[in-house]
């Protein structure tokens, strides 16, 4: 993904000394994200004196270098089990290359082919020891010490650091609580379940794109937000990027120069 019309920003400059933080355009928003984000509270751009300020980041790809999403699927069901559902879920992968559907229906035919009918039980435990022996071979030193920065510092801390992620919930939360973050900050997909068992369907809707505002909304709805700082890594978060006061798009993959 390449960045937004904000590459005059390099002219003249060495990108390794930026620290990207750029403000985005205004993002196209189909139909049915704008029906969504209508459900939702008053812009959070126009909220000057919010209730809550917050600092928001994204997960896989602005904290991680993987999808963990795609590398948990493949931890729970294991190997023969995973290249079973990869091969079942080929028409509705096409399907999506063709046009033909978005990206929040293949979410659910994801979800629903892995996790319909299987034991929440199971789920979160495999979700806690995916968060404790692989999500750490693939975090970003420089965003880990910015998140451990940012809960140190007393301006912002533990209060107001949250993560915003369309990867779902339950090793999210494990990871966060590990990090110093609230769980209860974890905003995620999420599975539905009826407490033991998970349906196969999502609780409430896929976190990416204009539903990544809509979360941070019903996070804390009907009280109003103000997003401080926002950092993203894709398309899925320029939304978020928006409509924060500073903006951050891949800003742990420069390297900075030593003097």
């Amino acid at each position: 993904m390449e960045l937004p019309d904000v590459l005059g920003l390099y002219k003249g400059q060495d990108p390794r000394r930026l620290e990207l933080c750029v403000r985005f355009p205004q993002p196209i928003i189909d139909r049915d994200e704008k029906a969504q984000m209508s459900e939702s509270p008053t812009n959070v751009v126009s909220q000057k004196n919010a209730d809550h300020e917050i600092v928001a980041f994204d997960f896989d790809g602005t904290i991680t270098t993987k999808d963990t999403f795609a590398l948990f699927l493949r931890y729970y069901a294991g190997t023969p089990r995973w290249l079973g559902n990869i091969a079942r879920l080929m028409p509705t992968f096409i399907s999506y290359k063709l046009g033909r559907i978005d990206r929040h229906a293949v979410k659910a035919a994801v979800v629903h082919r892995f996790f319909a009918g299987r034991s929440i039980e199971r789920i979160e435990s495999m979700a806690e020891s995916f968060a404790r022996d692989v999500i750490p071979r693939y975090i970003r030193p420089a965003a880990l010490a910015h998140v451990k920065a940012k809960l140190a510092d007393a301006n912002i801390g533990p209060d107001s650091l949250y993560m915003c992620s369309a990867s779902i919930g339950p090793y999210l939360r494990y990871w966060a609580r590990s990090t110093g973050i609230h769980p209860a900050h974890v905003m995620a997909t999420e599975l539905e379940s009826d407490g033991a068992t998970a349906s196969g369907g999502l609780k409430g809707y896929n976190v990416w794109g204009a539903n990544k505002v809509r979360r941070i909304f019903d996070q804390f709805a009907p009280q109003s937000v103000k997003i401080l700082e926002a950092y993203g890594d894709t398309r899925g978060d320029w939304e978020m990027l928006h409509a924060a006061e500073a903006s951050y798009f891949r800003p742990f993959r420069v390297s900075p120069i030593s003097n």
